[in-house]
Protein backbone atom coordinates (compact mmCIF):
# COMPACT_ATOMS: atom_id res chain seq x y z
CA UNK A 1 0.00 0.00 0.00
CA UNK A 2 1.20 3.47 -0.84
CA UNK A 3 0.54 6.25 1.67
CA UNK A 4 0.84 9.99 1.40
CA UNK A 5 -0.37 13.12 3.19
CA UNK A 6 -3.17 15.04 1.54
CA UNK A 7 -2.76 18.79 0.92
CA UNK A 8 -4.22 19.56 4.34
CA UNK A 9 -1.30 17.68 5.92
CA UNK A 10 -3.51 15.87 8.44
CA UNK A 11 -4.94 12.65 7.07
CA UNK A 12 -3.13 9.77 5.50
CA UNK A 13 -4.69 8.70 2.23
CA UNK A 14 -4.19 5.24 0.77
CA UNK A 15 -3.58 5.35 -2.97
CA UNK A 16 -5.42 2.06 -3.44
CA UNK A 17 -8.53 3.74 -1.98
CA UNK A 18 -8.41 6.45 -4.65
CA UNK A 19 -7.94 3.85 -7.39
CA UNK A 20 -10.85 1.79 -6.11
CA UNK A 21 -13.10 4.87 -5.83
CA UNK A 22 -12.27 5.95 -9.38
CA UNK A 23 -12.87 2.53 -10.90
CA UNK A 24 -16.30 2.40 -9.24
CA UNK A 25 -17.31 5.94 -10.21
CA UNK A 26 -15.89 5.93 -13.74
CA UNK A 27 -16.83 2.70 -15.56
CA UNK A 28 -15.66 4.44 -18.74
CA UNK A 29 -12.08 3.57 -17.71
CA UNK A 30 -12.91 -0.12 -17.96
CA UNK A 31 -14.76 0.38 -21.27
CA UNK A 32 -11.66 1.91 -22.86
CA UNK A 33 -9.24 -0.36 -21.02
CA UNK A 34 -7.42 2.32 -19.02
CA UNK A 35 -5.17 1.06 -16.21
CA UNK A 36 -4.42 3.58 -13.48
CA UNK A 37 -0.82 2.73 -12.61
CA UNK A 38 -0.02 5.50 -10.16
CA UNK A 39 -1.77 8.44 -8.52
CA UNK A 40 0.04 10.44 -5.86
CA UNK A 41 1.50 13.81 -5.01
CA UNK A 42 0.02 15.72 -7.95
CA UNK A 43 1.00 13.10 -10.52
CA UNK A 44 -0.79 10.28 -12.31
CA UNK A 45 0.17 7.55 -14.78
CA UNK A 46 -2.23 5.58 -16.98
CA UNK A 47 -1.55 2.74 -19.41
CA UNK A 48 -3.62 1.50 -22.32
CA UNK A 49 -3.10 -1.62 -24.40
CA UNK A 50 -4.36 -0.71 -27.87
CA UNK A 51 -6.92 -2.96 -29.51
CA UNK A 52 -8.81 -2.88 -32.80
CA UNK A 53 -12.01 -1.49 -31.21
CA UNK A 54 -10.17 1.74 -30.37
CA UNK A 55 -8.99 2.48 -33.91
CA UNK A 56 -10.17 4.21 -37.04
CA UNK A 57 -8.50 3.52 -40.37
CA UNK A 58 -5.91 1.40 -38.56
CA UNK A 59 -4.83 4.11 -36.07
CA UNK A 60 -5.98 4.85 -32.53
CA UNK A 61 -8.97 7.21 -32.52
CA UNK A 62 -8.16 10.74 -31.36
CA UNK A 63 -11.01 10.63 -28.85
CA UNK A 64 -9.31 7.77 -27.04
CA UNK A 65 -6.13 9.83 -26.72
CA UNK A 66 -8.10 12.88 -25.55
CA UNK A 67 -9.87 10.74 -22.93
CA UNK A 68 -6.56 9.36 -21.75
CA UNK A 69 -5.07 12.86 -21.39
CA UNK A 70 -8.20 14.12 -19.64
CA UNK A 71 -8.22 11.22 -17.20
CA UNK A 72 -4.53 11.54 -16.37
CA UNK A 73 -4.77 15.32 -15.86
CA UNK A 74 -7.83 14.96 -13.63
CA UNK A 75 -6.27 12.23 -11.51
CA UNK A 76 -3.10 14.25 -11.01
CA UNK A 77 -5.17 17.13 -9.61
CA UNK A 78 -7.49 14.82 -7.66
CA UNK A 79 -4.54 13.30 -5.82
CA UNK A 80 -4.00 16.66 -4.13
CA UNK A 81 -7.52 17.10 -2.75
CA UNK A 82 -9.01 13.63 -2.20
CA UNK A 83 -10.91 12.74 0.02
CA UNK A 84 -12.00 16.34 0.68
CA UNK A 85 -13.24 16.97 -2.84
CA UNK A 86 -13.47 15.87 -6.43
CA UNK A 87 -12.37 17.29 -9.80
CA UNK A 88 -14.20 17.90 -13.07
CA UNK A 89 -12.68 19.14 -16.31
CA UNK A 90 -13.77 22.57 -17.53
CA UNK A 91 -11.29 22.92 -20.40
CA UNK A 92 -9.05 20.51 -22.29
CA UNK A 93 -6.50 21.27 -25.01
CA UNK A 94 -5.04 18.42 -27.06
CA UNK A 95 -2.20 18.32 -29.59
CA UNK A 96 -1.82 15.16 -31.69
CA UNK A 97 1.82 14.78 -32.71
CA UNK A 98 2.17 11.32 -34.20
CA UNK A 99 -0.21 8.52 -35.22
CA UNK A 100 -0.03 5.18 -33.44
CA UNK A 101 -1.61 1.87 -34.42
CA UNK A 102 -0.53 -0.73 -31.86
CA UNK A 103 1.21 -1.40 -28.59
CA UNK A 104 0.87 0.01 -25.10
CA UNK A 105 0.47 3.73 -24.49
CA UNK A 106 1.51 5.50 -21.30
CA UNK A 107 0.06 8.83 -20.16
CA UNK A 108 1.96 10.82 -17.56
CA UNK A 109 0.34 13.87 -15.99
CA UNK A 110 1.25 16.48 -13.42
CA UNK A 111 -0.85 19.09 -11.65
CA UNK A 112 1.20 22.25 -12.20
CA UNK A 113 -1.03 24.57 -10.12
CA UNK A 114 -3.51 23.64 -7.44
CA UNK A 115 -5.54 26.81 -6.89
CA UNK A 116 -8.39 27.46 -4.50
CA UNK A 117 -11.12 26.53 -7.01
CA UNK A 118 -9.29 25.68 -10.25
CA UNK A 119 -6.37 23.32 -10.85
CA UNK A 120 -4.13 23.21 -13.93
CA UNK A 121 -2.61 19.97 -15.21
CA UNK A 122 -0.45 18.92 -18.14
CA UNK A 123 0.06 15.46 -19.66
CA UNK A 124 1.95 13.60 -22.37
CA UNK A 125 1.20 10.25 -23.96
CA UNK A 126 4.11 8.05 -25.00
CA UNK A 127 4.26 5.05 -27.34
CA UNK A 128 6.24 1.89 -26.51
CA UNK A 129 9.39 3.46 -27.98
CA UNK A 130 9.14 6.39 -25.57
CA UNK A 131 8.15 8.87 -28.28
CA UNK A 132 5.62 11.54 -27.41
CA UNK A 133 2.53 11.02 -29.56
CA UNK A 134 0.14 13.45 -27.89
CA UNK A 135 0.21 16.30 -25.38
CA UNK A 136 -2.50 18.10 -23.48
CA UNK A 137 -3.36 20.52 -20.74
CA UNK A 138 -6.50 20.99 -18.72
CA UNK A 139 -8.20 23.26 -16.28
CA UNK A 140 -10.22 21.47 -13.61
CA UNK A 141 -12.89 22.70 -11.23
CA UNK A 142 -12.92 21.49 -7.65
CA UNK A 143 -16.34 20.17 -6.61
CA UNK A 144 -17.87 18.28 -3.71
CA UNK A 145 -17.26 14.58 -3.54
CA UNK A 146 -20.66 12.94 -3.96
CA UNK A 147 -20.89 10.33 -1.17
CA UNK A 148 -22.06 7.49 -3.46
Amino acid sequence: MQLRYNTFGKNLVIMDDIKEMLMKRIPYYKTLGFKLIEIKGGKAIFELELRKELTQNGMVHGGVLASMLDSACACAALSLIYPHGYITTIDLQVAYLKPVAKGTLTAKAECIRNGKNISFSEAKIYNESGEIICTGSSQLLKVELNPK
